[in-house]
């Protein structure tokens, strides 16, 4: 008597693979030129700083001076008992009384009477934490979406290994807003469960109602593997006990359905990144940072907003399905 076989294991879904990292290498991109661009800018504003070398209590003796109604006159006398005069600049105008005392650092090598003044909160100061900040974000967004991809191109594979169900299940597609993703509806022990996929060829050729393999319960299991025509199919989220929001209709079934390269889902998702320059520009009125702070949070808005939909699945054909 001849042993049973195991079934070929699927094919890999190196769609959903390529579209990973078609989201995530543009936001790295970006985020590198941004670090260094900011790194660069950290030196510059930190440069005035480096040479306070020599501190001293000043007395303020003008307020509203230039630049800007900003300004301070301060005078001082330094360790060898030479008078100074200064102007410490401030980020915006402060109400300080005049005789007020202020805790300085200053450069000795400058002029007695045009010292280069700094303290404690100063423009020169919150130049430096702005940059400061500027890069730990953009660090943290770098290193959050590496970490969310990888998690999903190391975790998937790992669903091949659980045990296979046979279940009926349809091709649906979801609009919402301006995003369209491909679903699953799968019809378990439980009733009606909807998971959101990475598109392939063999969902369009899915009849409605046919049965497939899945490798998981998703009666039970937050997170599953669909096999439609042995090749995989990617999850690009949980498995949903409730109707997903938004417009939800049976996708079209074509037979001879092939591939479709990765461009018409850049179109689509390329709407998004639109929207880039409204967060810079409230992030620069926040911020105070300015037109290159607009630039810069514009710059690394534009490429998370084409990054995160990448990771909601995927609907080249969408088109087609909303007709």
């Amino acid at each position: 008597m001849t042993p049973p076989t195991s079934p070929p294991p699927p094919r890999p879904h190196r769609r959903a693979v390529r579209q990973l990292l078609l989201g995530l290498v543009p936001l790295l991109v970006v985020g590198l030129v941004l670090l260094v661009a900011l790194a660069l800018r950290l030196g510059d504003v930190r440069a005035p700083l480096a040479a306070d070398t020599a501190t001293a209590t000043a007395t303020v003796t003008a307020v509203g001076t230039a630049p800007d109604g900003r300004g301070l006159d301060v005078s001082f006398t330094d360790a060898d008992g030479t008078p100074r005069t200064g102007v410490v600049e401030l980020e915006r105008a402060l109400d300080v009384p005049v005789g007020a005392e202020l805790a300085v650092r200053y450069d000795p090598d400058d002029p007695a009477d045009a010292t280069r003044v700094h303290t404690d909160g100063d423009a020169a100061s919150a130049a430096v934490s702005d940059v400061v900040f500027g890069l730990l974000a953009v660090t943290v967004v770098l290193l959050a979406a590496t970490a969310l991809t990888a998690a999903r191109l190391l975790g998937r594979p790992r669903l091949r290994s659980r045990p296979a169900l046979r279940l009926t299940a349809t091709h649906v597609v979801v609009r919402r807003g301006l995003l369209v993703r491909s679903w699953l509806e799968v019809d378990t022990s439980a009733g009606l469960r909807w998971l959101p996929v990475h598109w392939a060829p063999e969902l369009d050729r899915l009849v409605p109602g046919a049965r497939i393999e899945v490798r998981g319960d998703p009666a039970r299991d937050r997170l599953v593997l669909p096999v439609v025509e042995g090749a995989e199919v990617w999850p690009s989220g949980r498995v949903r006990d409730r109707e997903p929001r938004g417009e939800l209709r049976q996708a079209a079934v074509d037979p001879a359905a092939t591939e479709v390269g990765l461009a018409r889902q850049a179109r689509a998702d390329g709407v998004l990144p639109f929207l880039a320059p409204v967060l810079g520009l409230l992030w620069s009125y926040v911020d105070g940072s300015g037109p290159l702070g607009f630039l810069a949070a514009t710059a690394l808005s534009a490429a998370v907003l084409f990054w995160l939909p990448q990771l909601l699945g995927s609907d080249p054909r969408a088109s087609s399905h909303q007709a």
